[in-house]
């Protein structure tokens, strides 16, 4: 089969995404044909070969390498610019990171292309980037958070002091403010004070239309469990940061000391609670194929955080068989899933009988 893999994108996350594109290139399946489909910062489509070397990225030159390409609706073919057919594709396999990508538009693109693709599907990756409905949808399935605030960036600056009050009324500091729509601990800021919250909504609104201001837990551990076709892996636990990792924690290795305990050295209890939620919070927001979910534990209490239902590098190192196997099985359940919605009704002739009677 040929399967695009997308990556990159028009977002804030578009390096993260470079590394799992190329990651899953390097090591896809042999009985599959990797088709590289690269999304630049500017939202441009560009496939060829040289996009599965990391150091084409590298490269500061004002040259785009490959061809220009793009897709049309009701067509699975793969088109150069100039509208040639370039490849007939078979299924796609997402590694987009943060929005016009993991929020559910390219999934939505690929749907009107008729398709298969990766992961979850159009609601279920709204609900995953978004993280004041995604805390919605948790509550409402009784999972435990913590306790939070959603702010929008146009009643912040029309009326700040309402937004004040209901901190007073609702928080206790230290808080943590994070933009809805993003990931990789980009825009997030830490909060002692109403002086340091206002700087950290501030930055938070820079980055998206409304942000969540949440209860920050002290002397906390953090923990994360992936969930593959629905089944959950081991569990991570994060080690060496405080407060909570940041951009350079997780990707860049610049500080010190920063890495993970896989599998954690946590009691059977803990263990089955945190893999339990895990599908819980899965099951949730209606994910599908591979998702990472993020759990926070202190004094005692276990809290789900979030959900990423594109993962950096596809989570695969959760998983025995590494990319490859990951890979395998996501496209094994991208084609099922596409093939029970082909079997759907989507038109629809109300009866219209002559000679009823009145």
């Amino acid at each position: 089969m040929n399967i695009a893999v997308f990556f990159g994108g028009k977002s804030c996350e578009h390096n993260v995404s470079v590394v799992t594109g190329v990651q899953a290139l390097a090591e896809f399946p042999s009985e599959h044909k990797a088709v590289p489909v690269y999304i630049d910062e500017k939202g441009v489509w560009h496939t060829g070969k040289e996009y599965a070397d990391i150091n084409t990225y590298k490269k500061k030159t004002g040259a785009t390498p490959g061809k220009e390409v793009h897709l049309r609706p009701s067509s699975n073919w793969l088109y150069a610019k100039n509208g040639k057919k370039l490849v007939r594709l078979d299924c796609c396999l997402i590694c987009n990171h943060g929005v016009n990508g993991e929020d559910g538009s390219l999934q939505g693109l690929l749907q009107l292309c008729g398709l298969p693709y990766t992961g979850s599907g159009v609601a279920a990756s709204a609900a995953g980037m978004d993280k004041a409905l995604m805390k919605r949808l948790f509550k409402e399935a009784g999972l435990p958070i913590v306790p939070h605030i959603t702010v929008s960036g146009e009643s912040y600056v029309n009326d700040s002091f309402a937004t004040v009050e209901k901190v007073k009324r609702e928080l206790k500091f230290p808080l943590i403010v994070k933009p809805s729509n993003l990931g990789s601990s980009i825009g997030i800021g830490l909060a002692h004070d109403f002086h340091e919250l206002f700087t950290a909504v501030r930055v938070a609104l820079e980055w998206d239309t409304s942000a969540v201001i949440e209860s920050a837990l002290e002397n906390f551990e953090e923990f994360n469990c992936a969930v593959l076709c629905g089944e959950p892996s081991e569990v991570e636990k994060p080690v060496g940061w405080k407060d909570f990792l940041t951009y350079e924690d997780k990707y860049l290795s610049k500080s010190d000391g920063v890495g993970r305990e896989f599998p954690a050295k946590i009691d059977e209890g803990l263990r089955h609670k945190i893999r339990s939620l895990a599908v819980a919070a899965y099951n949730a927001v209606g994910a599908d194929g591979v998702a990472r979910v993020d759990f926070l534990y202190a004094d005692g209490e276990l809290y789900v955080n979030e959900i990423n239902t594109v993962p950096g590098s596809l989570s695969s190192y959760f998983f025995d068989g590494g990319t490859e196997y990951v890979v395998r099985k996501l496209t094994e359940r991208a084609l099922s899933v596409f093939g029970v919605k082909k079997r759907l009704k989507y038109a629809y002739k109300p009866f219209r009988g002559e000679g009823r009677k009145k």
